[in-house]
């Protein structure tokens, strides 16, 4: 009788122990479950993407820029601030970001000097922002609030590229909580394939 009663003990505890494992398993599957975003807006014309990961200071400065170039005239300058708006956001908003990879503002950055720029903040401001690829980040990071550019026409002259009629901007940053990171910028912007690109950035 003893040995009936511990032998349907034993197998009572295996099942809950295969049940439990089973869930776990489960669980695990769906934490572990990659977040990858998604289109979900396009300025076709100039080839402007908006991915569903952006924060939603950035998603409001795309329309902005969406609602600009979109005109039948466009205002260049306008173009060029709210362009300079749009970067900063994206690069100091540390929080949107999945990696320390993941470089804000890499597709307004002049092409042919990307590789360079990601490295620069890969090392910097990006070197210690915690994978959040999964989701449950725990980190504090900056959240972009605002940024504010003030542009003026400018001549430009590089190793790479030379632009009579580049801008430059003067962006002021705004966080929902202050960790003592840049809340002002100087870009410079140039013209590629009839598109500005940042080329610099202080």
């Amino acid at each position: 009788m003893k040995r009936s009663l511990l032998i349907v003990i034993v197998v009572l505890l295996s099942i809950i122990i295969l049940f439990a494992f089973i869930n776990s398993n489960k669980g695990g599957t769906q934490k572990e479950e990659e977040k990858k975003p998604v289109t979900v807006d396009s300025i076709e014309k100039y080839d402007y993407h908006l991915y569903s990961n952006k924060s939603d200071a950035y998603k409001d400065k795309f329309q902005e820029l969406s609602k600009e170039l979109t005109k039948e005239e466009v205002d260049e300058k306008e173009y060029a601030r709210i362009l300079s708006e749009l970067f900063v956001i994206d690069l100091f908003d540390l929080n949107s970001k999945v990696s320390n990879t993941d470089i804000g503002g890499i597709d307004l950055f002049y092409p042919s000097t990307r590789i360079d720029f990601a490295k620069t903040e890969e090392s910097g401001m990006y070197k210690y922002i915690e994978s959040n690829v999964y989701g449950g980040r725990k980190q504090t990071l900056p959240v972009v609030t605002s940024a504010v550019a003030t542009v003026e026409s400018t001549k430009y002259e590089g190793k790479i590229t030379t632009d009579e009629n580049a801008y430059k901007a003067t962006v002021d940053i705004t966080y929902k909580k202050d960790l003592e990171y840049p809340t002002k910028v100087y870009l410079t912007l140039v013209h590629s394939d009839n598109k500005l690109f940042v080329i610099n950035i202080k």
